[in-house]
């Protein structure tokens, strides 16, 4: 009855004054935490950039937005960008198109003018009077024969090179015979028009054979084949 009458009276008031003494000292040797202002959800999400020195915010947005002549000229510089990206493409897809063309146009001349095709050169031929009287259709008859003839004799030239240099050189000589002949003709020179279809003959027959030399026009007759005279 006395004991616990004493830690009633005497223990229990005293361990109440430690620990009240113990949370007193815990207090005062924490720094107090101020209240927070607003609350997290009153938080912005982005905060306004720094103002800069020697402007206020108003003007440095005026003067960063652009004005009339600014825009005009984004305007052209992009289209002219996206014109000249797509002008460069075409010139490449073109460029490419023509050397293909040029390689498969030079193997066609080559295997044309070998000397064993002679069915695909009169194919070929054949083709180009076709193109010719094609290209002739919506003339007469002459104007038809005329242009299936050029046709024809371009492709033959491009078939037979060597040949058709060689003939060229024979119609402009016969050509200007012709028409040397027909100019003194008309003008009664008929000395110079003998000299002249000598002067041709002669230059014919050089170019016919340009390794034999010079051909002679009157070859000489052996005495013992000479008929007698009278």
């Amino acid at each position: 009855m006395l004991g616990s009458l004493v830690i009633r009276r005497c223990l229990l008031p005293a361990a109440a004054l430690v620990t009240e003494a113990k949370l007193a000292k815990s207090t005062t040797s924490e720094p107090q935490i101020p209240a927070p202002v607003c609350r997290p959800s009153e938080l912005p999400i982005y905060t306004p950039e720094p103002p800069k020195l020697g402007g206020n915010v108003g003007e440095s947005s005026q003067e960063s937005t652009p004005n009339f002549i600014e825009n005009s000229v984004k305007t052209v510089r992009q289209t002219l960008g996206r014109y000249s990206d797509e002008f460069y493409a075409y010139e490449k897809v073109a460029k490419q198109s023509l050397s293909e063309s040029k390689q498969n146009i030079e193997w066609l001349v080559d295997y044309l003018r070998q000397e064993d095709n002679m069915l695909p050169k009169a194919g070929a031929i054949g083709i180009g009077a076709l193109a010719g009287l094609v290209f002739g259709l919506r003339g007469g008859f002459f104007k038809k024969t005329i242009y299936a003839t050029t046709g024809a004799l371009g492709m033959a030239a491009v078939c037979y090179p060597k040949e058709a240099a060689k003939y060229s050189q024979l119609g402009v000589v016969e050509s200007k015979k012709y028409l040397t002949i027909a100019y003194n003709f008309a003008y009664g020179d008929q000395p110079k028009v003998e000299e002249v279809k000598n002067t041709a003959s002669v230059s014919i027959e050089e170019s016919l054979s340009p390794g034999d030399g010079p051909l002679k026009t009157s070859p000489e007759i052996p005495a013992d084949l000479e008929p007698p005279t009278s």
